[in-house]
Formats: structure tokens, sequence, C-alpha cells
């Protein structure tokens, strides 16, 4: 019987056949689908995001289908918790919202063209007075007779109906925020706090966190319908590097934030006070919660190729597993705790090993926009080896 404060696929998991060529070009991110388990979707630098059906581990995941339509690299990806939907953001400065069918009904993607195949772009969500990336997407709620799609790009998180496909309310920096950062020791060029992720609770207090490239990390809150979103909190837990991701886990009341000088804070925003800081042995660039169990454990990825776990509230230690030779940009993982997929630059040579990696802890470069590198990228999976009831 396993650890009942370890999930699954760190107690016993292993590396197996994922996707040889995901994207050509790097991989920004991966998302599994919550009504799904069988889909995952991922954003890449070909200007694409990709659905991909895994079936299972003798022969890994296949195309389910593309979604084609956007200018420039896809570099985020989100599900809808319910309906059939995914959205997308794009350094186009637009948000796609696509319907996907599921496997086996791959006609009720468009209803007007049954040939069109698993997936349909639905709308685009264009803000014509900023032409920022959108570097994060969540669905929020429901407004109305339609799900409530937040954003985030430039300085500013949006929310839209997608019934109406109008931007419904936009949460920009306070005065105060912008005046602190324009004094700290940030460069100019990371002013006045650009997002870079956006995280949400899932409604548990309706919370939305965005990790910048100030060091700040921005706390929001819409209410019950998401018909508004305000500014809640400004968090200074990263000095002078940005905020690559952030994630929410212990059904919401711990909020944790990575950055690229790989330093790993975890907040309680019950009090919006920070809790536990650790240090990583290389830039972190990707995060999320791992399902299952009790919620508390974290999985981070960076330039190392090593995706690292850490029970957010001290007690279950920490676990490590070498997944690639190259960068990985982005994690994920299933809502069972029994798979995580990672990715990133191209894979040179997949290895697999779980154990220990150098962590420190004391109280209390970027990515994107680097220079292209048009090979095929892999996306790893690392599952557990089966069930186990704790």
């Amino acid at each position: 019987m396993g650890s009942p404060n370890v999930p699954l696929v760190l107690q016993n998991g292993a590396m197996r056949k994922g996707v040889d060529r995901a994207h050509f070009g790097r991989v920004f991110d991966i998302a599994f689908c919550p009504w799904d388990d069988r889909l995952f979707a991922s954003a890449g630098e070909d200007e694409t995001a990709r659905v991909w059906l895994d079936r299972g581990a003798a022969d890994g995941a296949t195309a389910h289908g593309v979604c084609r339509g956007h200018k420039d690299e896809v570099v985020r990806v989100a599900w809808h918790p319910t309906l059939k939907i995914l959205a997308t953001g794009s350094a186009d400065g637009a948000s796609g919202v696509w319907r996907i069918a599921q496997p086996g009904a791959e006609e009720s993607a468009n209803a007007n063209d049954p040939n069109a195949g698993a997936i349909a772009l639905v709308d685009t969500l264009v803000d014509e007075t900023c032409g920022d990336e959108v570097y994060g997407c969540a669905f929020v709620g429901e407004c109305g007779d339609g799900p409530v799609l937040a954003t985030a790009s430039g300085a500013d998180v949006r929310l839209w109906d997608l019934e109406s496909g109008g931007m419904t309310c936009r949460a920009t920096p306070s005065a105060a925020t912008s005046a602190a950062a324009s004094a700290g020791a940030v460069p100019e060029r990371w002013r006045p706090g650009y997002l870079f992720s956006l995280a949400s609770d899932g409604g548990a207090r309706g919370l939305l966190a965005s990790g910048c490239s100030d060091g700040r990390v921005r706390v929001y809150a819409h209410d019950s319908t998401a018909g508004t979103v305000t500014n809640v909190a400004c968090l200074p837990l990263h000095a002078n590097a940005m905020v690559s991701c952030t994630a929410f886990l212990a059904g919401g009341d711990v909020l944790a934030s990575v950055s690229a000088d790989g330093v790993v804070v975890t907040t309680d925003v019950r009090t919006m006070t920070a809790t536990r800081r650790i240090t990583a042995p290389c830039p972190i660039m990707g995060c999320c919660a791992i399902g299952g169990v009790d919620g508390n454990w974290l999985a981070m990825c960076g330039n190392d190729g090593v995706v690292r776990a850490m029970d957010v509230t001290g007690e279950g230690g920490s676990k490590s597993m070498r997944v690639s030779e190259s960068p990985l940009l982005c994690v994920a993982a299933d809502a069972r705790g029994k798979r995580i997929a990672a990715a990133g630059h191209q894979a040179e040579a997949a290895q697999k090993s779980v154990g220990s990696f150098g962590w420190s802890e004391s109280s209390g470069g970027g990515v994107f926009g680097a220079k292209k590198k048009p090979s095929p990228a892999v996306v790893h999976l690392f599952e557990s080896a089966g069930d186990v009831i704790f």
C-alpha cells in the first residue's frame, strides 16, 4: 500500500511513450482535460495548439486535432472544467475559444461542417486597444447564459463573456502598485509588471493570481458570476526575477509562485503572507498542482530537464525525476495524480529516475522572445505503474 501523503505518480511512476513530435519548435504550455482524462492540450511555437489522445503506455498519445488560426506562437492553453471547449492565448494578442469533440464523436465539434474534424474555432477575443501577448487564460464562471474567460495580457486581467464575445471587465494596476515598481530596483524593460501567468483557485474564493515580470505576484478577485474583477494584493515575493508561473493548491488556501532564478514561494491566501521559500538548483519555468491525495503537492520544471515535486506543507518532503536532457518549460498533472506531462525544447535523450535533488530552504532567463529553435519538440509522459488504494 502506498504512502497516504505522496501522489501515486511520485510513488511508482515511470517514463512511458508520449509524443515524439508534438510541435515544430518549443512547447510553452500543457493542460490535461478535466472532463476526459485521455485528452491533453499543448501550446507551441509553431502557432498552433494541439489536442492529444492518450492511448496508453504501449501506443503513446496520438493527434486528436489541431487549433490553427493564430498568427504567432501559442503560449497558453486552458480547458473549461465541464464544457467541451478549450481556450488558447497567443503572442499575436488574441485568445481563441475552440470546441473540442469527445473522442468517438468528432463530428460534434462543428454542427455546420461535420467534415471539419474534432476541433472548431468558436470565437477570437481581441482587445483592440492593446496588442500585448496573452500569457494567461482561465475559465472562471458563468455570466448570464455563457461561460466567462479570464485572460492576462500586458499588465491587465480581462474578463470575457463568451456568449456575447465581448469584454465585460478589466483590472489594471493601481497607481500605488505602479509607483512601487518604478521606485524599486526593477529593470525598466520589466515595468510596469507584465503578466506571464494566470491561475484560478477553481472558485474556492474567486481568486486569480498572475506572476509578473517585476518579481511581484498579483492577486485578483472576481464575483460569484464572474462579472467583475478587482485587485486584491500585489505581493513582492521574487526580488528582481521574472515570476514565470503560479498555481493554487490545498483547496485554494495556498498559492505557489516560481521564478526564473529558481525560487519557489508558497503563500497563504487567507492572510496573504509567504509561508515557505525554496531555492531550486536551476531556473524554474513551469509549475502545477498534482491531483489526488490531499492536493498539497506542487510539481515544477526548469532548465535542467528535471521535474521536481514538493509537499507545500513541508510534511511529505520532495521528489524529483529526470525527464529530459533539454530545458523544460511547462509541466501538467492529471486530476487523479497518476500522470505528469512535461515539455519544452527538443528532447535529445530522455532518462528516468526518482530520487533527491539539492534543495535549499530559508524561512518565511527569459524564455519568451528567445531565439527560435525550430526543432520538433517532445511531450514526455510519466505515469504510475498501477492503481493503488490509499
